[in-house]
């Protein structure tokens, strides 16, 4: 009897026991779905961040390369505008030189030719005056050639950091 005694009042014990394993089995099922359900969304918000920052750093990086590209067909058109300028201006300088020696030359002869110490005194004071007058002439036009050349080659540079400043203060569309 004493068995049986025992076996009947287990029933209710082993009844709390088997509906209190139950519901810790629930809540731990519950509380693993949920935890599931905050990684995966943990893990897809993740995702799409670095996605983001990725498109973002490559938009970055595509920009600073075609910021680049124009940088250096800037200098180099600038570069090509400095080659032309200096040598138009080495060819005026060349002929500058011819036209002084000529006429150097040329009073050379009339000095030879003189019959007076006058007529060579008078030819040394034109001389010298039309020297001075051409030598003040031609550089003039030597300062405006090189003026000019270097206001030319400086505008494409001018452009690209206009541009490039301008790029770079926008913020990177997402």
């Amino acid at each position: 009897m004493s068995t049986k005694k025992s076996t009947a009042t287990a029933t209710p014990v082993d009844a709390a026991v088997t509906a209190g394993k139950e519901t810790f089995e629930q809540m731990t099922k519950i509380g693993q779905d949920a935890a599931q359900k905050n990684m995966e969304q943990a893990m897809s918000m993740a995702k799409d961040n670095v996605e983001k920052a990725s498109q973002t750093l490559f938009k970055g990086y595509e920009q600073v390369n075609t910021l680049a590209q124009g940088n250096y067909e800037a200098v180099s058109k600038s570069f090509g505008i400095l080659s032309k300028g200096f040598e138009d201006l080495s060819k005026a300088w060349m002929t500058y030189t011819q036209g002084t020696v000529d006429s150097s030359m040329a009073f050379g002869k009339q000095v030879l030719g003189a019959k007076s110490l006058n007529e060579v005194v008078d030819l040394q004071n034109t001389f010298t005056k039309s020297a001075f007058d051409s030598f003040v002439a031609e550089s003039t036009k030597l300062s405006e050639m090189s003026v000019k050349t270097a206001s030319e080659a400086i505008e494409p540079l001018k452009a690209r950091v206009d541009e490039t400043v301008e790029t770079l203060s926008r913020p990177l569309a997402a």
